[in-house]
């Protein structure tokens, strides 16, 4: 597992390159142990991630690594690489899939929804983001969100007051995570029944790639995606632009006026029916 981390903690490396040179040498260890040859003959590879990797001093950041996967494990978190039997198999599909990630909760096995939208919603926004989290909770759907201020976190919020389940897919890495004050007064029931998740490395900030990146697994992980407050552009976009790639459902509040190749719904339950055939 610590060539895993080692190879992921890189910097300039991403999912694509990651998953790139797992095909080529099969494992991460061997990534470490191959030449700047090799490494210079696979298909854009950049020069400063080649060096990257050589400048590795393997010994002395493999124990870094123990260490940060010792504090993984001190904070319950779980380290599940695409090579393992309890990956996900929603991501499985994925081109570029995420080789790696950090998984604090269980991941449920049925019917999930993803609800995502502005982070400066209305009120009257917020209100159905909560109100349509809820009933879909208790209704048995999981509800998945990017853990944005504004209507992603009304619909974590909503699941666990719904009696339900929620994963929150987070764009940094895993001990940068701060739980938002909304959620303060469900924090008991959220670390029971809410799951965090990353593909980032531990210590990753938060960055505008990694907030886009993320929109994929949101999608990914969800049977349908509801929409709440769109703009014209940015992450609630493009994470329906990833669930059209996907072949996901996607709906939208009948408030919220007509989004390309969207279903208006008007109550929670035209979902499940949709859903559930």
């Amino acid at each position: 597992m610590d060539y895993w981390l080692l190879l992921h903690s890189i910097q300039g490396m991403g999912a694509a390159t990651f998953n790139k040179l797992l095909e080529r040498f099969g494992t991460p260890e061997k990534v470490f142990s191959t030449t700047l040859l090799e490494l210079a003959s696979i298909p854009k590879l950049g020069k400063k991630l080649i060096k990257n990797i050589l400048s590795q001093n393997v010994g002395i950041n493999l124990q870094k690594m123990d260490k940060i996967i010792a504090e993984l494990k001190k904070k319950k978190f779980k380290v599940i690489t695409k090579s393992d039997e309890n990956y996900p198999k929603r991501l499985g599909s994925f081109k570029n899939l995420p080789p790696i990630i950090y998984v604090y909760g269980k991941l449920p096995q049925g019917k999930s929804i993803a609800i995502i939208g502005a982070r400066q919603a209305s009120s009257s926004g917020l209100k159905r983001a909560f109100k349509f989290a809820q009933n879909l909770a208790k209704a048995g759907f999981t509800i998945v969100s990017g853990y944005a201020k504004g209507i992603d976190t009304q619909a974590h919020l909503g699941a666990i007051k719904g009696g339900g389940e929620t994963i929150m897919v987070i764009p940094m890495g895993v001990f940068n995570f701060v739980l938002h004050k909304e959620l303060y007064p469900v924090k008991t029931q959220l670390l029971k029944r809410g799951t965090i998740l990353s593909e980032f490395f531990p210590t990753a900030s938060w960055t505008i790639g990694q907030a886009m990146a993320r929109n994929r697994l949101t999608s990914g992980l969800s049977d349908a995606v509801l929409i709440i407050e769109a703009g014209p552009k940015g992450g609630t976009i493009n994470t329906a632009n990833w669930a059209k790639k996907q072949g996901k459902p996607i709906f939208v509040c009948a408030e919220e006026g007509k989004i390309p190749g969207a279903k208006v719904v008007k109550e929670p339950e035209q979902i499940i029916c949709a859903i559930r055939g």
